[in-house]
């Protein structure tokens, strides 16, 4: 089953972050706790971890705004 990569929660007032750049390109595998795609805030740039293992499948686009629990890849 194909575990989702959401957009986290970063700040108490952040509601929007910016999806900044992708470590891995469709198909690559990766483990857990490897850096997959970095997230900014106005006030902060967080490197975001997998939290499975497996082959990674990003849909959201890199400079991109997405809303904290949107969907932007899988990793199968």
């Amino acid at each position: 089953m194909a575990e989702e990569i959401r957009i986290p929660k970063l700040g108490m007032s952040a509601t929007e972050v910016t999806l900044s750049e992708w470590m891995f390109g469709d198909g690559e595998a990766v483990n857990k706790g490897d850096v997959i795609y970095t997230a900014e805030t106005d006030k902060t740039t967080v490197e975001i971890e997998a939290q499975a293992s497996g082959v990674i499948h990003p849909t959201g686009e890199e400079g991109v705004k997405y809303k904290v629990g949107d969907v932007i890849g899988t990793i199968e």
